[in-house]
């Protein structure tokens, strides 16, 4: 699939582009990375719940920073939409219509328009942060620092309050956000993006040792005090697949096969480590995923009519409810992200969203410059090992937002290496060519006869 292309003619009496600074995009982009993340409103929450979202400040901040992006566009902006996201526009679309017929549309349907102007801030954010794609990574890696120095003020802010005990996972307490409220698997993620965009960056030669090693040692800390395995598990095959497909020696591809295996021998042989990847947990709790394998079965062994099986039981509705004996009744999180996608939405959603993650891999493989291909292999690596662990692909959550980027990243890159093709044999360098051409663009030539 080719990227879209959507442009307007030139608005007569318009006002000349004024450009806003680079600080002005960075500042939005750290502000919408903010807004999908999954606050908690009540970050002590007990252990066992996910806490409630605070969706209405949320919503807030969404539809705040989608008009001063539309305040800050001028008329006749020229923009593309890549293959992933008109896939997720198609997906918003069969949502919204089988959300009516839903016995209560109103939530679904809200959580429907909050991811359908997070898809028209890609729209609109083209020109000015995905036009390069080193400039929505490096807003990318820049939002995950703030993100993670919020967490790390929590300990010196208020520090009774960011440990979240083990009581009935585990033994021991985990690291929390309280600032600004995310629970321990939201700060394993933060801190696993950034140590896996900090080491590419540092292998690319993007960031200078020093700050490369101070943004390290913050992700590596924030993934060991959260105890968040399913972040260290998909970071790590996220980077694998990042240094794989970039390494063009033999050399360096046994390499990457090499240390991770070492790094798994280590955390096998040494107490400590190994303490950590148990978290005080049985046997019977790991192999059960901590109890997701639970509520799995009961999703696949739920008898549902065909409409439900192709329309679902309504987005934000994550959670089963297990009956275990008379009358007791228990509700338990989804977490994985396909499964939740089949109870939320259907079947055909999950068709879609399927189809979106391939030509999103498609992208990555197809991108030209080995920074790129190597920070969206790492992006999509993680939502691919995270989904199968995690819930988020079907809303406008911190995965979809990584799904979109690195498709975006990925489909800039390739049209920036062809329009610079075009440059060499004295083409036209237009990385937009436009569906609707400027009226003083001359037709071109007739063949000669």
């Amino acid at each position: 699939m080719r990227p879209t292309t959507w442009a307007a003619p030139p608005v007569p009496g318009s006002t000349p582009e004024i450009q806003k600074p680079a600080v002005f995009w960075l500042v939005l982009w750290c502000l919408l990375v903010l807004g999908v993340q999954p606050w908690s409103s009540r970050a002590a929450a007990p252990q066992g719940t996910t806490g409630s979202t605070n969706s209405l400040m949320k919503g807030v901040l969404l539809g705040a920073i989608f008009l001063i992006v539309l305040a800050a566009t001028r008329p006749g902006f020229r923009t593309r939409i890549s293959p992933v996201t008109n896939l997720y526009v198609i997906y918003v679309l069969f949502a919204t219509a089988t959300g009516f017929l839903l016995a209560d549309p109103v939530g679904p349907l809200l959580r429907l328009a909050r991811l359908l102007i997070g898809l028209v801030l890609f729209f609109l954010l083209w020109r000015p942060l995905i036009q390069v794609p080193e400039r929505l990574l490096r807003a990318h890696l820049w939002a995950h620092l703030l993100l993670a120095s919020t967490v790390l003020l929590s300990l010196w802010y208020v520090p009774e309050q960011a440990w979240r005990p083990l009581s009935s996972f585990g033994t021991g307490f985990r690291l929390q956000g309280v600032i600004i409220p995310m629970l321990p698997p939201r700060v394993g993620e933060v801190g696993a993006l950034l140590l896996g965009l900090a080491i590419i960056a540092l292998v690319c030669r993007k960031l200078a040792l020093i700050p490369a090693t101070a943004l390290i040692g913050a992700g590596l800390m924030l993934v060991a005090l959260s105890r968040t395995r399913t972040a260290a598990a998909a970071i790590a095959f996220g980077l694998i697949l990042a240094l794989l497909l970039t390494r063009k020696t033999w050399v360096g591809r046994l390499l990457t096969f090499g240390v991770p295996a070492v790094v798994g021998l280590v955390f096998l042989a040494v107490p400590s480590l190994h303490a950590w990847l148990l978290r005080g947990q049985g046997a019977k709790q790991i192999s059960s995923l901590s109890g997701r394998t639970t509520s799995w079965q009961a999703v696949l062994d739920e008898e549902v009519s065909l409409q439900t099986a192709i329309i679902g039981h309504g987005l934000g509705n994550k959670r089963v409810l297990l009956r275990r004996g008379e009358g007791d009744i228990d509700v338990m999180a989804i977490d994985n992200s396909w499964l939740g996608l089949y109870w939320e939405t259907g079947l055909l959603a999950v068709t879609i969203v399927g189809i979106a993650m391939i030509v999103a891999w498609v992208s990555v493989l197809r991108a030209p410059t080995p920074y790129v291909k190597a920070c969206g292999a790492l992006l999509l690596g993680y939502v691919s090992a995270a989904s199968l662990n995690e819930s988020g692909l079907s809303d406008l959550s911190s995965m979809t937002l990584h799904l979109l980027v690195a498709a975006a990243v990925c489909d800039a890159d390739r049209l920036r290496a062809r329009s610079r093709a075009l440059a060499a044999h004295g083409g036209t360098a237009d990385p937009l060519p436009l569906l609707l051409p400027h009226q003083d663009r001359q037709p071109p030539n007739p063949p000669p006869r």
